[in-house]
C-alpha cells in the first residue's frame, strides 16, 4: 500500500505555463479521468529541465512520442491525423504526409495537444465516463469517432488555426475556445488581484471537462440508442413495403439522418431509402423525405410536386388519399391521419418516379 501510495504522488502531468488554450486545459482533464493520472499532480512550465522529470507533458517541449508520453504538436514537420497513418511524426515527418492532401485515413484534420491524447487514450476515458461502453466493442468504436467528429476535431482545428470555411461569414464569440480565452487574467487587471494562473487553469479544464461529458453523454445516451432504432427499422424496411424505399419509424423525436446514411453503406443498401414514416406529438403520422447525403434541402425524392402547399380536403381529393392532412411547399415533409395513409403517400411519390 505505501509503494501505491507513494506511485500516485510520483505521478505528474506537465503543460505549458502562461495563457492556456481549451486544447491543453482539456487534454489534461482527459489525462485525469484514467486511473494513473487521477492523483496525479501538475506542473505548468516551459523549462525544459522542469518538464523532463514529469510522467507525462502535453502541448509543450516540442515532441510527439507516445512511447516517451510526450505529446506536443508544435514542432516543425509535426502532422497528425486521428485516423491517419505517420509514424515518423516525430522525428519531423515523413515528406509524403505533410498536410491534409496526403494524409491517410478519413480525417484530415492535423491533431491538437488533446487531440493526441484522445487519440491514443479515448477508449479508455470514454469507458471510465460511460462504463456501458466495455460491454460493447461496437458500440465504443462507434461513439469513439462520433465523439471524436462532433466535439474533438473543432478543437484541433482551432488550436492549429485552420479555419471552419474558406470564407467566414461570422466570428462566433460563444466557442469553447472562446470561453476558455476569456478565463485568463486580463491585461489590465491589477497583479494578484484575483485567481491565481493556475486556479484560472483549473477552472478552464473544469469548464472543458463539463462540455466534454456532457456531449459524450448525449452520444451515450440518445444517439446510440437512436442509431440502434434506426437500425432495426433499416433491417426491417422490406416489412414495410417490398419495395425496400420505406422506413418506419416508432418515435417521431428520434434524431435518424446521420445513423441512416452511415447504415446505409455499411449495410450495402440498395435502392436508398427515399422516405421515413414516424408520428409526431400529436399522433399525425409524418412522411419525410430523405435529403442527399451533405445537402440540407434538396431530396432524394421529393413528395409530388401537385400536392405541395395543399392541406386537407383539397390535398385528400389530389392525391387521392383520405385522411391527408398537408404537404410542406418544397415536398420535403407531408402528413397523414395514419401510417398506412403516410405510407400511400410516399409510395405514390415512389411509383410516379420511376
Amino acid at each position: 500500500a505505501t509503494r501505491a501510495t507513494a506511485t500516485r504522488i510520483m505521478t505528474s502531468i506537465g503543460t505549458h505555463s502562461g495563457a492556456f488554450q481549451a486544447d491543453e486545459a482539456l487534454g489534461v482533464w482527459l489525462l485525469r479521468r484514467l486511473p494513473q493520472y487521477k492523483s496525479a499532480s501538475l506542473t505548468r512550465s516551459r523549462d525544459p529541465d522542469v518538464l523532463k522529470p514529469l510522467t507525462i507533458v502535453i502541448d509543450v517541449a516540442g515532441l510527439y512520442d507516445h512511447d516517451q508520453l510526450r505529446y506536443d504538436h508544435h514542432q516543425r514537420g509535426f502532422f497528425e491525423t486521428f485516423d491517419g497513418e505517420n509514424k515518423a511524426a516525430r522525428d519531423g515527418g515523413r515528406p509524403d504526409v505533410t498536410g491534409p492532401e496526403s494524409a491517410t485515413g478519413v480525417f484530415k484534420t492535423k491533431l491538437s495537444a488533446s487531440g493526441l491524447v484522445y487519440k491514443h487514450y479515448g477508449r479508455e476515458i470514454l469507458c471510465a465516463l460511460q462504463p456501458t461502453l466495455r460491454s460493447s466493442p461496437d458500440a465504443l468504436e462507434w461513439v469513439y469517432t462520433k465523439m471524436y467528429r462532433d466535439f474533438m476535431e473543432g478543437l484541433d482545428a482551432n488550436d492549429n488555426g485552420i479555419e471552419i470555411a474558406d470564407q467566414v461569414r461570422y466570428k462566433d464569440g460563444t466557442s469553447l475556445p472562446m470561453r476558455v480565452a476569456r478565463l485568463n487574467s486580463r491585461w489590465n487587471e491589477p497583479a494578484g488581484s484575483g485567481p491565481t494562473e493556475t486556479e484560472r487553469f483549473e477552472q478552464a479544464s473544469a469548464l472543458c471537462g463539463s462540455e466534454f461529458g456532457a456531449a459524450l453523454e448525449y452520444i451515450v445516451e440518445c444517439e446510440l440508442p437512436a442509431r440502434s432504432l434506426v437500425e432495426e427499422a433499416l433491417q426491417a424496411r422490406h416489412s414495410v413495403h417490398p419495395c425496400g424505399e420505406v422506413l418506419c419509424l416508432s418515435s417521431g423525436g428520434c434524431p435518424w439522418k446521420t445513423h441512416l446514411y452511415e447504415l446505409e453503406r455499411s449495410l450495402g443498401v440498395e435502392p436508398l431509402v427515399k422516405f421515413v414514416l414516424y408520428p409526431d406529438t400529436a399522433g399525425m403520422w409524418r412522411v419525410q423525405a430523405v435529403t442527399v447525403e451533405g445537402t440540407a434541402f434538396t431530396n432524394r425524392l421529393g413528395l409530388l410536386e401537385p400536392w405541395r402547399g395543399v392541406r386537407d380536403a383539397e390535398l385528400a381529393a389530389k392525391c387521392g388519399i383520405p385522411g391527408a392532412k398537408f404537404v410542406h411547399a418544397s415536398g420535403f415533409i407531408g402528413g397523414h391521419e395514419t401510417n398506412e395513409g403516410a405510407l400511400q403517400m410516399a409510395l405514390k411519390t415512389i411509383e410516379s418516379s420511376r
